[in-house]
């Protein structure tokens, strides 16, 4: 009989010790999340720079330009609402 409650708290033990706890699992999930974001808005800022040196150069004209840069405005600033949210929740940890 003795042996039946030691093996039920080894498990217990074991299942607690080996299970992920939520709270983990949700810290990797948004980790990944912020470095898939952070990524987008490097390729986000990228273009920019891009649009302004193909204008500079003579490759396109100021009107592409600003509409190139109005296209990508909008989305530029929701990943950076985004990633100051994130990193909002960090420090509030």
């Amino acid at each position: 009989m003795e042996w039946v409650v030691l093996v039920l708290v080894a498990l217990g033990a074991g299942a607690f010790v080996a299970l992920p706890r939520r709270s983990d699992a949700r810290a990797d999930t948004a980790a990944g999340d912020v470095i898939e974001l952070a990524a987008e808005r490097d390729g986000l800022l990228l273009a920019l720079r891009e649009l302004d040196e193909d204008a500079a150069a003579g490759r396109i004209t100021a009107g592409d330009r600003l509409e190139g840069r109005r296209a990508l405005g909008p989305r530029l600033r929701e990943v950076t609402e985004a990633l100051r949210q994130a990193d909002a929740l960090e420090v509030s940890r």
